[in-house]
């Protein structure tokens, strides 16, 4: 994954934030950290949607901030600056943002995983739940924040097909 989506959180956080764009508090609360600043152009619904569609979050418990002043993590891929403008938001940052989603929920699914004692492949996540097929065993990312912050960052995602969007 590019240098951006490094952890930042500690096992002892009550914050799961596996990457710069991404929080998850026990609250269940998904916080999405935009590059961009939001000048009615809707770059804030664009970037959340990108990220909450991998992630496979429920729409009602996303929410978008502005991320904080930091170059080398947040720079706009077309301009090489942390900037907004020339349209370029969602062009920029349309796999980034997909692949930060992906990476949490691959934690997530890891952590459930080892909890339930289950292979992740039988494990599904919807609308922030994420279940266990044959058991019924289920939690909310919440439930599984602090668990999923002590899973290793995935070096490669898998991204969902286009046909497979929800969001």
């Amino acid at each position: 994954l590019a240098p951006a989506l490094s952890p930042f959180a500690s096992a002892e956080s009550t914050t799961f934030s596996p990457n710069a764009f991404v929080r998850i508090g026990t609250d269940n609360t998904v916080t999405i950290l935009s590059k961009f600043i939001e000048m009615g152009q809707g770059s804030y619904t664009g970037v959340a949607t990108l990220v909450a569609e991998e992630l496979c979050a429920s729409w009602d418990q996303v929410r978008t901030e502005g991320a904080p002043a930091d170059t080398k993590l947040y720079a706009n891929a077309a301009m090489g600056v942390q900037g907004t403008g020339g349209s370029s938001a969602m062009a920029g940052s349309f796999e980034q943002m997909r692949q930060a989603g992906a990476a949490a929920k691959a934690m997530l699914v890891a952590a459930a995983a080892s909890r339930w004692n289950v292979s992740p492949d039988s494990i599904t996540v919807s609308k922030g739940v994420v279940k266990h097929a044959t058991s019924g065993r289920s939690a909310t990312f919440g439930e599984l924040a602090e668990a999923a912050a002590k899973q290793p960052v995935p070096q490669k995602v898998t991204l969902k097909d286009s046909k497979d969007f929800v969001l």
